[in-house]
């Protein structure tokens, strides 16, 4: 194990020697400016943050703050920053583009971007897509986002594969349990009713959903909850039934019901954080033999 961390710590820094050349080329081109990258992007913190403070980019920059007091009183000598008093306490300093500071960014910004629009002429199409779809998972990796989105093409049979695959190695659910599933989704992709699907993605990877469907004007049913293994307790669970309760608060519901059966604990315990009860027990044959089925509901309001 120790030789393997060892060998992809060693392709990162190969990778770091090959890369860092190539943005010191751009950095270069942005030094010819007269200002360093370093000041660039104090210049660029400052204007994203309209309550900003030298502290506040201390903190942020990882900057030493003799060096960044300097660079504030150039910034001030050039007319390019200015301070003021903080409306909520007079003893803190806020600082913000002047007009010259604006134009000066931008003129900063402009020119980067022509020194990389050059490098990506350089590719096809193709391998430009590729490169940022590449760094776009690097940045996503090392920040470990995942983001929620809704339902697009392509997604229903995605979660219908999946559910097929995960139950049927973890709990033994027959091929007929994909069917149900995916005919459950064709009938909501046709009529429509009101609700919707959340995918989550780490990386461009579905890695779990959750869906509302609304089966009359009050009531709601949850469905197709489900978490890749190794994003099980992350918390992404409750970001996705935090996603789903928050809509059928916004859409009116007053009860929610779901489906489970028994064995889910996991899943069980989230329910109840979110006020959802056992109300109906069945046996269920059709997927696994001896399968109880469980419909479980919340009251959002009466």
């Amino acid at each position: 194990m120790s030789e393997d961390i060892n060998s992809r710590a060693m392709e990162i820094r190969q990778f770091n020697r090959f890369y860092t050349p190539i943005i010191g080329l751009i950095n270069k081109t942005i030094l010819e400016s007269s200002y360093s990258l370093a000041e660039s992007r104090v210049l660029l913190e400052i204007h994203n943050d309209k309550q900003c403070t030298a502290s506040d980019l201390t903190k942020l920059l990882q900057i030493d703050p003799g060096y960044l007091s300097r660079m504030l009183t150039r910034f001030i000598k050039e007319r390019l920053i200015v301070k003021s008093k903080s409306s909520n306490d007079g003893r803190t300093q806020l600082l913000s583009l002047t007009d010259k500071g604006r134009d000066t960014l931008n003129e900063l910004s402009n020119t980067s971007t022509i020194q990389i629009t050059k490098i990506l002429k350089r590719l096809p199409i193709s391998d430009q897509e590729d490169l940022v779809s590449y760094m776009r998972s690097i940045k996503s990796i090392l920040s470990q986002q995942i983001s929620i989105r809704t339902q697009k093409a392509g997604d229903a049979g995605y979660i219908a594969y999946r559910h097929c695959i995960l139950y049927e190695k973890e709990y033994g659910l027959d091929q007929t349990f994909e069917r149900y599933v995916l005919e459950s989704l064709t009938k909501f992709l046709t009529e429509r009713p009101v609700g919707n699907i959340w995918l989550a993605e780490y990386c461009g990877q579905v890695v779990g959903s959750i869906g509302i469907v609304g089966v009359s004007e009050k009531i709601a049913q949850l469905r197709w909850f489900l978490i890749e293994p190794e994003f099980r307790g992350t918390g992404l669970g409750r970001q996705l039934m935090e996603t789903a309760m928050d809509f059928c608060q916004q859409e009116n519901f007053s009860q929610v019901f779901l489906w489970t059966f028994q064995g889910l604990d996991a899943a069980r315990h989230l329910y109840r954080t979110f006020g959802f009860e056992p109300t109906e027990q069945i046996e269920n044959h059709t997927w696994k033999d001896g399968l109880i089925e469980e419909k479980w509901t919340t009251t959002l309001h009466e």
